[in-house]
């Protein structure tokens, strides 16, 4: 935080205050770029940028401008465990006492359905296996790569039915513990561009 002496010329003006991204369903995060100019006649500084959601993280070269000159705010948005319509804010608010309200505006589609998104084992079901089925609605293939349970006795294995499009998850418990939860972590391909992929998940639960 810069404390300034400057006078009421001072004045930032956004090119644009809504930013609206397309994003893949397997993006993990995207970012929206808010350029801006000085327009005032005496150097301002961007005092506080305050994200109206824990999915923002926001990134700047610098905090002074000089008149006239340009600079830009970047802000991010984590995708994960995020689908539908998205509008977040963020705040920022300039040392001549003005603010501005900055919206990121995303429509993140849904990669799979997930059918059913937990299977449970209960007192008496004696079944060795239980299938989780993946659809994907896009046009677009999404292939699906891995699958990792998080507990040894709750194996999980990935059967391709049509490639980019139709999966099944093959869930089978080891041993008849009882008491037994595992997350099963499905790993999608990454996007064009991107190093990872939004992970999908089953929960698995013997009681």
């Amino acid at each position: 935080m810069f404390l300034l002496s400057l006078s009421a010329e001072a004045s930032l003006e956004w090119e644009q205050k809504k930013v609206s991204l397309e994003v893949h369903p397997s993006q993990v995060s995207a970012t929206a770029v808010f350029r801006f100019e000085n327009a005032g006649e005496e150097t301002i500084a961007l005092q506080e940028v305050k994200a109206g959601c824990g999915c923002l993280s926001s990134r700047m070269a610098k905090e002074t401008y000089v008149p006239g000159e340009k600079g830009l705010l970047e802000i991010k948005m984590d995708l994960r465990n995020r689908t539908g319509k998205q509008k977040k804010t963020t705040t920022v608010r300039t040392s001549d006492g003005r603010r501005a309200q900055l919206m990121v505006e995303v429509n993140i589609p849904q990669a799979y359905r997930i059918l059913p998104r937990m299977v449970t084992w209960h007192q008496g079901d004696d079944a060795e296996s239980k299938s989780v089925r993946l659809v994907n609605d896009n046009k677009l293939p999404i292939k699906l790569q891995a699958v990792r349970s998080s507990h040894g006795h709750l194996a999980a294995e990935l059967k391709t039915i049509r490639e980019g499009y139709e999966y099944e998850v093959a869930i089978t418990r080891k041993i008849p513990d009882r008491g037994i939860r595992s997350f099963v972590r499905i790993i999608p391909e990454p996007p064009p561009g991107q190093a990872k992929a939004k992970e999908l998940m089953i929960y698995a639960h013997v009681q």
